[in-house]
């Protein structure tokens, strides 16, 4: 599941609504909100907390809220249940009993990284209601302080063993935040990789549950990546190096995965479909580095017209065309399209 940070003091609530609404069309179902603010601008935020939660209800998405145990002093449970908040991210500064108490009213989120099974135990004692508990990771806005992956999907694994909703957050590539604009992702590793490529890793390697982009914005390219994994398909950003017929066609891996390419289980016959049977000449038939796309000519026989992309380095064949290349930063993608059945289709970089 997607979610989207909304910072309200660092844009204007007609940029925040339009991300929203952009967001929603990729598949983004929840915004996370802060309500960390300076005393004298508490009339402000809360204005700027009504408009939110109600573009927020107009798109059919939750909002969840950070707060603190003294920020909850100034914004009443009835005002935010009432401005259609529906659930608190609590830190610090609340004890077991009222975090159990809340949870009976409301989802709350704890910090996941410091929950501890002593903790988890004193909510029980409470009468917490565990359905409503989620436990969420922090970002990390200095580099070099985000997590490491092992043992935070340790910590995710127990945490849904014992029936909780994890979540993470992974790094933004359009408008990062103040100070440091350095990204928030997480998971170390994940700073400066593309924000697709680190939800795939979380969502299938890390035993996360919901993920939500820490910094302001995703790129118009990112949310165009996000809408089509939103339709089952998992885009990948290439240069071309020989035109080719089918470039904007959506392509699936064979069930029967090969150990060296993905192959494209209906290249040869949409050739057909389209009316693409010309026989292909051999051209481009040079090394074939990881990532490599290709197409066999007419050298390859009834294997002429199809697709592939390479897993590993492979050497030059006559028979073979090299057609293009998957973009480095997106090479690790092909490690989810793999698997047999997986759909993928190619984009042009920019």
């Amino acid at each position: 599941m997607l979610g989207i940070s909304i910072f309200v003091a660092d844009r204007t609530l007609e940029d925040n609504v339009k991300y929203m609404e952009h967001m929603k069309a990729a598949g983004c179902s929840e915004i996370f909100t802060s309500l960390h603010m300076p005393e004298d601008e508490l009339e402000v935020l809360k204005e700027k907390l009504l408009e939110i939660a109600k573009a927020t209800r107009r798109l059919g998405m939750n909002l969840m809220a950070d707060i603190s145990g003294k920020a909850l002093e100034n914004f009443s449970l009835p005002f935010l249940l009432e401005a259609g908040v529906t659930g608190l991210r609590m830190d610090f500064g609340f004890e077991a009993r009222d975090i159990a108490a809340y949870s009976n009213r409301m989802t709350i989120a704890l910090n996941a990284s410091t929950l501890t099974p002593e903790f988890l135990a004193a909510l029980k004692e409470h009468s917490i209601c565990l359905e409503n508990i989620e436990a969420w990771h922090n970002y990390y806005p200095r580099p070099e302080t985000g997590l490491d992956k092992e043992a935070f999907t340790a910590k995710n694994r127990w945490l849904q063993a014992e029936g909780i909703t994890t979540m993470a957050f992974i790094p933004g590539d359009g408008l990062k935040r103040k100070p440091l604009f350095q990204s928030l992702p997480t998971l170390e590793k994940h700073r400066n990789q593309s924000s697709f490529l680190a939800y795939l890793e979380l969502e299938q390697d890390c035993a996360v549950d919901k993920i939500f982009v820490g910094d302001l914005t995703l790129s118009e390219e990112s949310q165009i990546q996000f809408q089509q994994y939103e339709e089952g398909i998992i885009p990948l950003r290439v240069t071309q190096a020989l035109p080719y017929a089918l470039w904007d066609k959506v392509h699936q891996n064979r069930i029967d995965a090969a150990r060296d390419v993905i192959r494209s289980e209906s290249a040869r016959t949409d050739q057909d479909r389209f009316g693409m049977t010309r026989s292909i000449t051999p051209m481009h038939t040079n090394k074939r580095p990881r990532g490599t796309i290709t197409v066999d000519n007419n050298l390859y026989g009834r294997y002429e017209h199809e697709l592939q992309i390479t897993l590993r380095d492979l050497p030059a064949h006559e028979a073979v065309n090299v057609i293009g290349h998957v973009i480095e930063e997106d090479l690790p993608l092909l490690d989810y399209v793999r698997q047999g059945g997986r759909r993928f289709c190619f984009t042009l970089a920019t």
